[in-house]
């Protein structure tokens, strides 16, 4: 697969050849739920071309600060095939910091889900980006823009994934440094996620600001496998259980907290052992090759118990810090694979001359009664209260 395809090329291949399959899932209100990639194509396209509809350009900047789910999947897809950067910014980053990266590219676009999520910003000069408090109701009116517009301009896609043909569209992360002042870059890597093929099932976890997770992300555009995407270790067992995975991507955080996850594991909710610790020790001696006993044999075998926990199908642990014994005595112990990934040095960008901004041709007009996207107006006009998170021109 030519790794420069455009992401609308590889959405609508994976829409076209695994239209009814599932793409990504997600808990909500502990409610699991998903979209088929033929659902996530459309809801993408028409987001996409909302967003040059609300007068995004190919080229511009778009950030996104919204939680981990498929609602940050399709905005940053939405934001790529627009031709814009989507732009995540951590936490860990100074509000200062964040003023200057964003003073030197220029922010169309500013998308939240609520108020506090703006606090990041607050050091940063926004005059010319508008603010989108993106809700169910506010995502369904800017497709509903989006699908209007692409009536009248059915090639508006395809004409801006011809205009940026050869320019990066991945997402770009805040890089805060300790010693220096923070970058922006786009993150990359080699291994195993290059591996995943269509018939995957991939469960990840981690923020949508982290590095791993964004390659994952992408990895998951390029192959057309399942993915079901969590953000923390604690939600870890029952996304196992719900998804039973084939492959389980863990961030830096999830995997650093997965012994004690395994310790604390149960089963059909039952523990999965009555001394977790000492079986994962004796396994972790047997396969060393060390001279065990005949109670530490009969410990180290019951760490089969634990092969339902991961959800009776892993082929592929991928773990995003380096892997312990304790965890490549199990992968030997319950015949799965440890995958290997490298992440490339981050290079700083220089947004503001890596992307030449371009205007998307007009569409025809067709008169249309409060067909206008809610948008914020400049500085005495007219606002919809939908892009403004305090409801007032002056908030």
């Amino acid at each position: 697969m030519p790794v420069d395809e455009s992401p609308l090329v590889r959405l609508e291949r994976h829409a076209r050849n695994r239209a009814l399959e599932v793409a990504v899932m997600e808990q909500r209100g502990g409610v699991w739920s998903s979209l088929t990639w033929n659902e996530l194509y459309r809801r993408v396209i028409d987001g996409a071309a909302g967003m040059i509809e609300a007068g995004v350009n190919p080229g511009q900047v778009v950030v996104i600060r919204v939680p981990t789910g498929v609602r940050q999947l399709e905005l940053e897809l939405a934001t790529r095939l627009a031709g814009a950067v989507p732009l995540l910014l951590p936490d860990e980053l100074d509000a200062a910091e964040v003023g200057r990266l964003l003073d030197e590219v220029q922010v169309r676009l500013v998308v939240v889900d609520e108020e506090s999520r703006l606090a990041l910003l607050r050091r940063a000069a926004l005059a010319d980006a508008q603010l989108f408090e993106c809700d169910d109701r506010s995502w369904e009116r800017l497709r509903g823009m989006g699908l209007e517009r692409r009536k009248r301009q059915p090639d508006l896609l395809t004409w801006v994934a011809g205009a940026r043909t050869g320019a990066a569209s991945g997402a770009v992360l805040g890089l805060p440094r300790e010693k220096s002042l923070a970058w922006l870059f786009r993150p990359e890597c080699s291994g195993t996620l290059s591996d995943l093929t269509g018939d995957d099932v991939v469960l990840l976890t981690g923020a949508a600001t982290d590095r791993f997770t964004t390659v994952a992300r992408d990895a998951h555009l390029t192959s057309g496998c399942a993915l079901a995407w969590v953000e923390s270790p604690a939600q870890l067992e029952a996304a196992l259980t719900h998804v039973a995975p084939t492959h389980v991507l863990l961030d830096h955080a999830s995997a650093r907290a997965l012994e004690d996850l395994l310790e604390a594991g149960t089963v059909d909710g039952v523990a999965w052992h009555p001394t977790p610790r000492d079986v994962l020790d004796a396994m972790s001696a047997q396969v060393a090759e060390a001279r065990l006993g005949s109670r530490a044999r009969k410990l180290a075998a019951d760490v089969a118990a634990l092969r339902p926990w991961w959800g009776g199908r892993l082929r592929v642990l991928v773990l995003d810090t380096r892997v312990n014994r304790t965890i490549s005595g199990l992968a030997t112990s319950l015949g799965f694979r440890i995958g290997r990934i490298a992440h490339h040095p981050a290079v700083k960008l220089e947004l503001s001359r890596e992307y030449a901004v371009v205007q998307v041709p007009a569409a025809s007009r067709v008169e249309a009664a409060d067909a206008s996207l809610p948008r914020r107006g400049r500085a005495g006009e007219g606002l919809d209260t939908a892009f403004s998170l305090a409801g007032s021109p002056g908030a």
